[in-house]
């Protein structure tokens, strides 16, 4: 083999090395955000038991906005410290495209509630005084309720 073909050899070797890794990158974007989607469901399930306590963010009792903050944070994902400023976030979805670990913000006349989804028919959430973080199904009541999700992983 002369020198030339060796060098075209290796420049269609490094060539292909670079399509192949950075398609290797593109395929594992989505894999990577369920994977992330994940890890926020288990660890906003670990948590389930731990008693409300009013304005609280930590493990020795959180509000609603300091469970969904306090998970969030958990991943390098800062989110405002109330749950009406969690719901001003962006990136608002319809709830027929929310996805597991997405959040949940209900309106209750003046009072705003947030919360982290689990499927399409259960969240979890600090729901108020004297209660403990509970898992809750999606039903009419909450429903009526739900003003937005919010999607801040795609």
């Amino acid at each position: 083999m002369n020198k030339k073909n060796l060098i075209i050899l290796i420049l269609a070797f490094l060539i292909l090395s670079v399509i192949i890794i950075s398609s290797c990158r593109t395929r594992t974007e989505p894999f990577d955000k369920y994977i992330l989607r994940q890890k926020i469901v288990k660890l906003a399930l670990s948590l389930e038991g731990i008693r409300y306590r009013y304005g609280g963010g930590d493990i020795e009792g959180f509000d609603c906005s300091g469970f969904v903050k306090y998970v969030y944070s958990s991943f390098g994902i800062e989110l405002p410290r109330t749950a009406k400023s969690q719901s001003k976030l962006k990136h608002k979805v319809k709830f027929k495209n929310a996805k597991p670990g997405d959040i949940l913000v209900f309106k209750f006349k003046r009072r705003y509630h947030t919360a982290i989804l689990i499927d399409k028919n259960r969240f979890i959430h600090a729901p108020s005084r004297g209660k403990r973080i509970i898992i809750e199904e999606l039903n009419e009541y909450w429903s009526n309720h739900l003003k937005k999700v919010v999607n801040l992983i795609d």
